[in-house]
């Protein structure tokens, strides 16, 4: 029976809400895509894409393919009323098994000060998701099964997911919801299958220990009738340059990771995760890849400067 695991791995994916979103190990060098409050945080224009291969191995594991780009517009220099705004857009495929979503998302973000040494931001995506499902990788122990009838897709429209940011030159704090409108696909399943609101609470504080700054941030992941997923991950700023850290997520991934700055406008980061769960006995764990782009030089400016110290 032909990618018959595949499928269950896929009700079950569904069933406990684990991957009805995307997850990312380098949620705070990638935070724009879970918090639209970082829409033209920074001060220069710029570019992301990546890539992350779940569980490698297994037939029809998670695979999220993405782009991305903000920038500030209207920005105010006062002394007394730093303001400006920001816009982007974010842009993923996620494929997992034979369902596939693909999403669009507007961002707006406003920032503001609310004290001398910090800052806050209030931001929103609105767009439009697009799920589908392809029948033909699919082969049931009994055909004729009244939950899967046919290829199909389902357009969801629109979609909201707001967030709220704080950021300082050493700490940072953040929460969003993901999937606000809570719309219904019927690609699969029964007519009540429907999004769930995902919420994301994250936050992190450097340490200055010399030479080297130390990055603990962890990442508070729920969504309803599911098991809360917990992100920890530990940073060392060996130079202005280059940064390794570790990460763990509660039942399923340890991993290490870097974050490197060259050629003046480039960040190159990459995240390994080895497998803790059972899934380790058939798979060769996750890898994922990500690289920045900014109009500014790495050398304008404070290099430290928050949003999530660059």
């Amino acid at each position: 029976m032909r990618k018959l695991f595949v499928i269950s791995l896929f009700f079950l994916a569904v069933n406990i809400q684990a991957q009805q979103t995307s997850q990312f190990s380098q949620y705070i060098f990638n935070y724009f895509a879970i918090n639209p409050a970082m829409a033209g945080s920074e001060k220069c224009l710029n570019f992301s894409i990546g890539y992350r291969s779940q569980w490698l191995q297994i037939e029809g594991a998670p695979q999220t393919g993405f782009g991305s780009f903000s920038s500030e517009i209207f920005g105010k220099r006062r002394s007394i009323n730093q303001t400006k705004q920001g816009v982007g857009m974010y842009m993923e495929n996620d494929v997992i098994g034979p369902m596939a979503r693909t999403s669009i998302n507007l961002a707006y973000a406003y920032h503001f000060p609310v004290s001398r040494e910090v800052r806050a931001s209030a931001g929103i995506f609105v767009g439009l998701h697009q799920f589908k499902l392809d029948v033909s990788k699919i082969e049931l122990a009994q055909s004729g099964d009244p939950l899967i009838s046919g290829s199909g897709s389902k357009l969801l429209v629109p979609d909201f997911s707001p967030g709220v940011f704080l950021s300082h030159k050493d700490w940072f704090a953040g929460y969003s919801i993901k999937q606000l409108a809570r719309n219904k696909w019927k690609v699969v399943g029964t007519s009540n299958s429907r999004n769930r609101w995902h919420h994301y609470l994250v936050g992190g504080k450097r340490f200055d220990a010399g030479k080297i700054n130390f990055v603990p941030s962890g990442m508070l992941k729920y969504a309803g009738f599911s098991t809360p997923s917990l992100d920890l991950n530990l940073i060392a700023e060996l130079n202005k340059s280059f940064d390794v850290g570790i990460g763990w997520r509660n039942q399923d991934q340890l991993g290490v990771m870097f974050k490197l700055k060259f050629a003046q406008f480039f960040t190159l980061g990459y995240a390994f995760d080895y497998t803790m769960s059972s899934l380790r006995f058939g798979s060769s764990n996750t890898h994922e890849l990500i690289i920045k782009i900014s109009a500014c030089p790495h050398d304008q400016g404070d290099i430290y400067d928050c949003p999530i110290f660059n």
